[in-house]
């Protein structure tokens, strides 16, 4: 998110809300803090985890609509956090973003074959970033069968 203009933290846009319930979780907390603002920002609610057994308590509380996780993590990583996530029948397509500084991890084919998981580089422009989450949000939505 380097070389962006600032964006205003706690003012809701009022074009294009982005009302989802984003669970972030990266064991960077600076990192993490500058996600959830941004996220307020768009509109979201967010929650934070520094690692991946942090995040797999806070989903049944917090119920999040999204996932962002952090390829490696001490622990428990993205990966595995990914498979445990999927493992429970209430999350089992729960969008899921996976921020990594690594060029490119073989391991990341294995988990988007479990579908609604996406990855791209730590560092990635802010509206390329909003973009993904609106994509898996979206097509989460059109995934769910109609009540």
């Amino acid at each position: 998110m380097e070389g962006e203009e600032p964006v205003l933290t706690g003012v809701p846009r009022p074009w294009g809300g982005f009302h989802e319930r984003v669970l972030i979780v990266d064991g960077d907390p600076a990192y993490r803090d500058e996600l959830a603002s941004r996220l307020r920002s768009e509109g979201a609610e967010t929650a934070g985890a520094a690692s991946g057994e942090e995040a797999l308590k806070l989903l049944g509380t917090f119920e999040p609509t999204l996932v962002i996780a952090e390829l490696a993590m001490s622990g428990m990583d993205a990966l595995e956090l990914s498979r445990r996530i999927r493992a429970e029948d209430a999350f089992r397509r729960l969008p899921i973003l996976i921020m990594t500084s690594a060029e490119h991890s073989a391991e990341i084919g294995d988990v988007v074959g479990l579908g609604l998981i996406w990855y791209m580089r730590k560092g990635a422009a802010w509206r390329t970033i909003m973009r993904s989450l609106r994509n898996l949000a979206a097509h989460n939505k059109d995934l769910l069968p109609a009540v």
